[in-house]
């Protein structure tokens, strides 16, 4: 893929897919969507925005919205900072930004009241999220490594 950009839309959005597919895991394993659910954000912040309070089913739809917006832009930023990563091996690379993403959840859920107190969730919440970013970053970094593999002989038979 030429543009650098597209590509990192493309990993986030890859990996936001990927995402789909653990929450169902997660919800039955739990026994519910935990508090970081995106239906659950999507209902604490825009209950307060619309200043009334969505039902669940908008909840759902804003929470759809919100994941495709949101990992694609998250791709987009890994993209701008992964060449210090590239050399290090998928695992390590795609981990340092499950890494990132849950450092930024666990700093923004508070300043956005986005879920309740992180110190009020279970000890599996918090394992699941963590699971959850990493899974993300892996299979965004596997996804940009994949577009980027796919450029490179493109680039190396125009050279001669």
């Amino acid at each position: 893929m030429r543009n650098p950009y597209a590509a990192a839309y493309v990993a986030g959005a890859v990996g936001t897919g990927a995402l789909g597919l653990l929450v169902t895991v997660r919800n039955a394993w739990l026994g519910h969507p935990p508090p970081y659910a995106a239906r659950n954000i999507a209902r604490h912040v825009l209950s307060r925005l619309f200043r009334r309070k969505l039902s669940r089913h908008e909840a759902s739809q804003w929470a759809f919205a919100l994941r495709a917006g949101y990992g694609p832009l998250l791709g987009m930023g890994w993209g701008l900072v992964r060449v210090r990563t590239a050399k290090w091996t998928l695992l390590h690379s795609g981990v340092l930004l499950g890494l990132g993403v849950l450092a930024f959840e666990r700093a923004a859920f508070p300043v956005f009241k986005a879920t309740t107190f992180a110190n009020t969730w279970s000890r599996a919440e918090h394992v699941w999220l963590f699971a959850q970013t990493a899974l993300f970053g892996v299979v965004t970094e596997a996804t940009m490594r994949w577009l980027v593999k796919e450029e490179e002989p493109a680039l190396q038979g125009s050279a001669g």
